[in-house]
């Protein structure tokens, strides 16, 4: 009978071994948008002074090798696509099974989205890769709005079982330990053909609630911030700015002052940084490399002044 136990368990955490390597090799891998996840992982614990969160905006403009060169704090792009604030939430409890951050910075561009839901390639980029515990499954009950779409979250060979004959190098080499983002989730993008337009909105200052949602969620990433003493810090990066977003910016900026926090909002500072609006963008979105190099030097001189 203990024999016929014994086999029973050696043959469970085999066929549970077996089942998590291969969904770890199947699941899609280098969206090439932002973080990829998985090499969040591999840093070493408690190694990062400063953690990045967001959207594109995100990922785009903030160079970690730059922020230490200039300030000596290591820190990590953990941005996704359109990465909506209770995905930038749960990240964040995710970095703190790992880390001991003296910063969070959370890119505010997705306070101005209304969605309650994103698209399933926003879902899948930011969650599929992210280890299995109870705060993915948080995430993916908050993240996909139909609980029948969950299952494939939960179990995500379900959705990619069928990769088998699309597997190339990548899938295994980024299981190993010493796979690593050369830049730390920065992704670098070239100087765009795109006319970007300079306007001036520092003397609008109209507000806009911020949906239901993100107020939530905005609130709990305060709180989360607070209680494991960590600073804060709301940012905007630079792109071609309308009222209609300015609004949900400017109501960001007075929750930042009600709750004693730096907002830093760079359309306001484009002389300040010397930001070439035909030279320094990829699209009226996003910058390039010569203008995140421009945002990422005046961040770190800002933190080196911030105390």
């Amino acid at each position: 009978m203990k024999k016929i136990i014994l086999k029973l368990v050696i043959f469970i955490m085999l066929f549970l071994t077996s089942f998590v390597v291969a969904s770890k090799i199947l699941v899609r891998k280098g969206n090439g948008y932002g973080s990829d996840v998985i090499t969040f992982y591999h840093e070493k614990k408690n190694s990062l002074d400063l953690i990045f969160f967001g959207s594109s905006h995100s990922y785009a403009t903030f160079i970690p090798s730059i922020i230490k060169e200039e300030t000596n704090l290591n820190s990590y792009n953990f941005a996704t696509q359109q990465q909506p604030l209770w995905i930038s939430y749960h990240y964040m409890l995710e970095t703190l099974k790992y880390q001991k951050p003296k910063y969070f910075v959370l890119e505010v561009l997705m306070t101005s989205v209304d969605d309650n839901y994103m698209d399933e390639g926003v879902n899948r980029d930011a969650i599929d890769k992210m280890r299995f515990s109870t705060n993915k499954i948080n995430v993916i009950n908050e993240s996909v709005e139909n609980k029948s779409d969950r299952l494939s979250y939960y179990l995500n060979i379900i959705k990619y079982h069928s990769r088998w004959n699309e597997l190339g190098k990548v899938d295994i080499i980024s299981l190993l330990p010493n796979y690593h983002l050369k830049n730390n989730g920065y992704t670098y993008l070239p100087k765009g053909d795109v006319k970007v337009e300079k306007n001036n909105i520092k003397n609008y200052k109209e507000t806009k609630e911020l949906s239901k949602k993100n107020m939530k969620y905005l609130n709990k990433i305060i709180d989360l911030a607070k209680e494991n003493n960590i600073e804060l810090i709301l940012v905007k990066s630079p792109v071609e700015i309308t009222e209609e977003k300015q609004i949900y910016y400017n109501e960001v900026e007075k929750i930042a002052k009600d709750n004693n926090l730096n907002f830093i909002n760079y359309n306001y500072l484009y002389d300040e940084i010397n930001l070439d609006f035909e030279n320094d963008f990829f699209d009226r979105g996003h910058l390039d490399g010569d203008g995140a190099e421009k945002v990422s030097r005046h961040f770190a001189y800002y933190l080196n002044n911030l105390n």
